[in-house]
């Protein structure tokens, strides 16, 4: 991953030290970014299978990270400077949304024949407003031609993380092969602040697109990137009553991550947000230099 970040680096040096006097010119427009985002910890899903590992009466115990659509709205300042080469920064604001679904399955012996199963069924649901800029070199494989290749860094400041956490907890008694009876409890909490993460990320963004024709300009720009997390953060709140109310949630409370942590071995200091991006750019003014 470092050397690419070098390689990336010196790809925009190179950019911006090679400037051809009749490329250029200063373009300016708008933006919008539709696509999916999550959050994902490899140590959050290994320590799912320590926990099973570990203690015979747990059938399951898995954390699965899942996209949820985000759509982002940005400024678009690009400067062309070579037949083939471009600079994009684009400053703007994104909703980031990513949802984690858990299921735990443990059953608990009475007696020789009476038994008890409990199953848990978890949803936790991360939002955040992105305070985004990215900043790519954009090259067009063949003069003249629509089709680029892109490739630069994002910075991004997130604010106001807020998670939603439902949980049903399944009861169920057995006596042999027979169920003698059954409860459910829900449990719900709405707008918990995740207080415990680190705001500013980087990503290295790569991407493919094409310049379309709006009247006798090719200043329509469709492209498809994926957003490559180049930092990590932990994810969790120190509200109490989440706390000591969550059930498998209770991994992103202070108290549980701690407590999860100790048991497992595993940090849960280094969830990773990814993010596939549709982008649309329409610049609507130009100066040649």
């Amino acid at each position: 991953m470092d050397n690419l970040f070098k390689k990336i680096s010196l790809l925009l040096f190179l950019s911006a030290s090679t400037v051809s006097v009749s490329y250029s010119q200063f373009s300016f427009g708008a933006g919008t970014t539709l696509g999916f985002g999550y959050l994902r910890s490899s140590d959050l899903k290994q320590s799912g299978t320590f926990v099973e590992d570990a203690n015979p009466d747990v059938q399951n115990l898995d954390f699965k990270a899942k996209a949820a659509f985000q759509i982002g709205f940005q400024g678009v300042v690009q400067y062309r400077f070579a037949q083939q080469w471009c600079v994009v920064a684009s400053p703007g604001v994104r909703l980031f949304r990513s949802t984690f679904n858990n299921i735990y399955i443990e059953n608990e012996t009475v007696s020789s024949t009476d038994y008890i199963t409990h199953k848990v069924l978890s949803t936790a649901k991360f939002k955040c407003t992105q305070l985004q800029l990215p900043i790519i070199a954009k090259y067009y494989f063949t003069p003249d031609k629509p089709y680029f290749a892109t490739a630069g860094f994002a910075f991004s400041y997130n604010a106001g993380m807020k998670m939603y956490s439902e949980e049903d907890s399944i009861t169920t008694y057995y006596s042999g092969d027979n169920m003698v009876a059954s409860n459910k409890k829900d449990i719900e909490f709405s707008k918990i602040k995740v207080d415990g993460y680190k705001p500013f990320q980087a990503h290295l963004v790569l991407g493919v697109g094409a310049s379309l024709l709006t009247g006798y300009r090719r200043n329509l720009d469709i492209e498809l990137s994926y957003y490559i997390p180049l930092t990590s953060s932990p994810y969790y709140t120190t509200n109490a009553d989440f706390s000591n109310q969550a059930l498998t949630n209770n991994v992103y409370s202070a108290d549980g991550k701690a407590g999860f942590e100790q048991y497992t071995g595993k940090s849960l200091d280094h969830y990773k947000m990814h993010m596939i991006t549709l982008t649309v750019r329409y610049l609507f003014y130009s100066i040649n230099k």
